[in-house]
This record gives C-alpha cells, sequence and structure tokens, in this order.
C-alpha cells in the first residue's frame, strides 16, 4: 500500500472519527479546554520553580524549557499515533475485539493507529510548540545547517523513540492483559517515567540517570541532543551522538516484540 492511499485512508478514518466525537461536541470541547488548563498548570508550576531558583544542575530557565518542549513535540505527535491504540490494548484483547483487527486485509497495527486520532494530544503541542520558540528566540542559537540538521534527526530520532516505547508497552498486552498501567507508568507526562525527562538528568541519582539511559532511553529524546548544542556537560559524553543509533534499535526492538506478541497472541475465541 502506497504512502499516498494510506495518507487518503487515514484522512478518512480521522473523519469519521472525529464526527463521532463532535456528536457529543460539549465533552470534546470540555477534554480539550481541560488538557489545555492542565498542560498550562504544568508551565505556570514550571515558572514558579524558576522564579525561585536561578538554574537547576547549571542550567538556566530558558535551557531546561527549550530542552523539555524538544522532547515534548515529538512525545505530542507520537500521541497522536500510538499512545491511545496502545493504551486500549489491554481492553481489544481482554473482550476478543483484537481479532476483529485480525481480519482486516492490512496490518493490525496500522490498522489501530489509521482508524483513530488522539486530539487530546493538541494543547500539548500548541503549548509545547509556543514554549520552545519563545525559548530558543531567548536563547539565541547560532544555528548553522550542520546543527539545524542535527537537531531535525534527534527531533525524529526521538518520536521514533517515544513510539517504540509505547508500542513495547502496548504488546505486553498479549501476555498481560491488564497492561493499562503500564503503558501510563511508562509513557504518561503527568505522573509516568516520562515527566524525569522534563529536567537534566544530572539532578538524579546515578540509578535513574542509567535507566533513563540504558533501560529506558528517554535522556535521548531531548537532554542528551540539547546538551550538546548549548555546550553542556553530560554524564555519559560518548553517548550525545546516539540518539539516531538508539531509535534505530528501539525501533526494531518494538516490530521485533509486536510480531513476536502478535504470533503467540490467542483468541478469545481460540
Amino acid at each position: 500500500m502506497g504512502a499516498k492511499n494510506l495518507f487518503r485512508m487515514y484522512r478518512h478514518f480521522v473523519a469519521i472519527y472525529v464526527k463521532g466525537k463532535m456528536a457529543y461536541h460539549g465533552a470534546l470541547v470540555f477534554e480539550l479546554v481541560a488538557n489545555t488548563i492542565l498542560i498550562g498548570v504544568y508551565f505556570a508550576g514550571f515558572m514558579v520553580i524558576f522564579h525561585n531558583f536561578d538554574g537547576i544542575a547549571g542550567w538556566s530557565r530558558d535551557e531546561v524549557l527549550f530542552m523539555f518542549t524538544t522532547s515534548w513535540l515529538p512525545y505530542s505527535l507520537s500521541g497522536f499515533f500510538f499512545w491511545r491504540p496502545m493504551k486500549d490494548m489491554g481492553e481489544l484483547v481482554r473482550t476478543g475485539k483484537f481479532d476483529l483487527y485480525l481480519t482486516r486485509p492490512i496490518n493490525p497495527l496500522l490498522y489501530m493507529v489509521l482508524q483513530q486520532f488522539e486530539y487530546t494530544f493538541l494543547p500539548r503541542l500548541g503549548l509545547a510548540a509556543f514554549f520552545l520558540l519563545d525559548s530558543m528566540g531567548r536563547l539565541g542559537i547560532n544555528w548553522t545547517l550542520a546543527s539545524l540538521a542535527f537537531y531535525l534527526l534527534n527531533m525524529l530520532s526521538a518520536f521514533v523513540i517515544f513510539s517504540s516505547i509505547t508500542i513495547i508497552t502496548g504488546a505486553i498486552s498479549f501476555w498481560a492483559i491488564k497492561s493499562e498501567e503500564i503503558v501510563s507508568l511508562l509513557t504518561n507526562n503527568n505522573y509516568g517515567l516520562k515527566n524525569y525527562t522534563d529536567y537534566p538528568i544530572p539532578i538524579y541519582s546515578k540509578g535513574m540517570q542509567a535507566l533513563l539511559t540504558f533501560v529506558i532511553p528517554y535522556a535521548f529524546t531531548g537532554y542528551y541532543p540539547v546538551a550538546l548544542l548549548l555546550g553542556k556537560s553530560v554524564p555519559f559524553p560518548s553517548l550525545r551522538f546516539a540518539s539516531p543509533c538508539i531509535a534505530l534499535l528501539a525501533g526494531i526492538a518494538s516490530c521485533s516484540f509486536w510480531r513476536f506478541g502478535l504470533k503467540h497472541y490467542g483468541s478469545a475465541g481460540a
């Protein structure tokens, strides 16, 4: 199936999804407003912290803001496609509804992604873009073609890393059907492990630094590439350029784990 056909199919599914949500337009508007307030409060809390402190671990307010909004943008884009399908995996497997995806003439993961649009990530994306541009302007980074290419490549790598981790947590449902908590624990930015990447990792213990670098590699979605751009020292200096490699490994691991789980999936009717 070509990219043009995929885009057409996705546009069709999104139109149906949005029409269904618009049937309860009050709930849709409420969700968007509630999420905007929630994210706004988060940024307000961030500003309060830096109103009382000049910096954190040698990073100024604008440097930290630039770092975590760099991570939030690809996280939000990944959430549009993968967060809801993977969060719902446990319920689909438990009720047997996942069998329906296996009867479609399309890859089940791709079909799950195409048929929905997680609009609640829109406020996060909009505010992240605003504060990213604001902090970038205040920092006055001297962009070159090489540094811009490096930055964009790492943004793409961050998208792959977030998506891969989300797919892996969703695929756990093939064995543990009550996996919603695992997905939230690792991917929810309000109270999950993802929340730890909003600040420079040297403020955490050595064990947490190793976890965010070598086990759940969230540190490569913002901290390491931005630290390199800003000339900051990092706990593992040799890994500052590693985000694309980590993304490749994460992508391979998630695809392999998903296929392995799909192969061993036992239908509810089996």
